[in-house]
């Protein structure tokens, strides 16, 4: 075992990051075949009437569900920022007992106060997007 406890993180965070950049290229040509899958199928119609006709099958729509999900719903947008938002602060929080091993715990200490921040920022970002979305009637209020 090393002496100094930041050499394993730092090879631990290479690592994490390596595997980042590969799941998000993955995702990334995922992405493009799906759509280039999907302009293909929409450049086979010949007219319009063509297209509604195949829209009108149970197999049309789910091709305009699968279209219209990617859109975003303003609500799950709200709630995907509050998700991350709480996970990077309990993350960020979970840094400062850790920072007690180092020999310079200030630096452990950062990127806790970096993830802390991160999530505030993530959270005023949910709540900004709540207040504009019921603003512009995107949201509509609660019924009681």
């Amino acid at each position: 075992m090393r002496d100094n406890p930041m050499e394993m993180f730092v090879a631990a965070g290479m690592f994490g990051l390596v595997f980042l950049v590969i799941y998000l290229a993955a995702n990334a040509v995922r992405d493009a075949r799906h759509t280039s899958v999907r302009k293909a199928l929409l450049e086979k119609f010949a007219s319009a009437a063509d297209l509604g006709a195949f829209l009108q099958t149970a197999g049309g729509q789910r091709f305009m569900a699968e279209l219209s999900s990617g859109a975003g719903n303003p609500l799950q947008s709200v709630l995907g920022s509050i998700h991350k938002g709480i996970i990077a602060i309990f993350v960020g929080v979970g840094f400062f007992p850790w920072s007690t091993g180092f020999k310079d715990p200030w630096a452990i200490a950062g990127i806790g106060m970096v993830l802390m921040l991160a999530g505030a920022g993530f959270l005023v970002s949910a709540a900004i997007t709540y207040i504009l979305s019921r603003r512009w009637g995107i949201l509509r209020p609660a019924e009681k």
